[in-house]
């Protein structure tokens, strides 16, 4: 199991200093995976023995071996990027694009890294086959949710994007059904209205996928499904929609090519609509 897939389902017995221990650790996972029990604690301004109890909490016998498992998952596949940083710092290109190139590199290879094949072709299945889908994103999540809605619509799926003010959202929200599936973003913080929209879907049986950053781990209530695709740049300053964005391609392609006659020829009508209605 992950380190996110524990602290997932620990979420609920955290108690807030664990949280703010959590949230250090997402935010610079790699500064957790070289330090100690004490550093951490240090950073956040909580005792030491904190640390060590929600190394244990998380199914780890100590916090030696819960810094272990964050140097597996976070430091040891990043061999490649760091042979291409030194190519960067090397070169003579010291432009805002060879720094944002090497930024994407380094969060596509993490996402690769925490997201498998059979989870993004777990996802496509349930998309492709659910009875409607309904996306939501907020701010700068927004085109994600635009860009999906669009994509599995040219599949021939019945497709809704929840948008608005909260009571809007409320309206929209009424008419979930079992066998719908909600599929949202929650990058920097829950969006908008997140936990009552997972509560109601829940309720009415609606399967619930959430992608985010490295704080989706504390989101509250959790999702069914949780893709974790982290932005490359500041955590506190500028992000960009590429690894996200790459995400979501895999994901629709991956849908397309579960039922690939069917998306063939719905794509196919589609075709020969645009060409009626040009």
């Amino acid at each position: 199991m992950s380190i996110i897939d524990s602290i997932s389902r620990s979420t609920e017995s955290l108690t807030p200093n664990e949280k703010r221990l959590i949230q250090a650790v997402m935010d610079q996972p790699t500064v957790a995976a070289l330090g100690t029990a004490s550093d951490l604690a240090g950073a956040v301004g909580v005792h030491e023995a904190t640390a060590s109890r929600l190394a244990r909490k998380l199914g780890y016998e100590s916090y030696a071996a819960f810094r272990e498992a964050l140097r597996d998952e976070f430091i040891a596949t990043r061999e490649t990027a760091t042979r291409f940083e030194r190519t960067i710092a090397e070169s003579s290109s010291g432009t805002v694009f060879g720094r944002l190139a090497h930024q994407e590199r380094l969060a596509l290879e993490e996402a690769e890294a925490s997201i498998s094949a059979d989870r993004i072709n777990l996802i496509a299945r349930k998309m492709i086959r659910a009875d409607r889908l309904f996306f939501y994103g907020y701010g700068n999540s927004e085109i994600l949710a635009l860009m999906m809605a669009k994509r599995f619509r040219r599949f021939g799926r019945e497709v809704h994007q929840l948008d608005g003010d909260p009571r809007k959202i409320a309206e929209q929200a009424l008419g979930f059904r079992d066998g719908d599936l909600l599929f949202t973003f929650a990058f920097r913080r829950p969006p908008h209205g997140y936990a009552p929209l997972i509560e109601t879907a829940h309720e009415a049986g609606v399967e619930t996928i959430v992608m985010s950053g490295h704080t989706g781990a504390m989101l509250s209530p959790q999702p069914d499904h949780l893709l974790r695709a982290p932005r490359s740049g500041d955590v506190d300053g500028f992000q960009t929609l590429t690894v996200p964005m790459t995400v979501c391609n895999a994901i629709v392609i991956a849908a397309g090519l579960s039922a690939k006659k069917q998306s063939l020829k719905k794509l196919e009508k589609l075709g020969r609509l645009i060409e009626r209605f040009d």
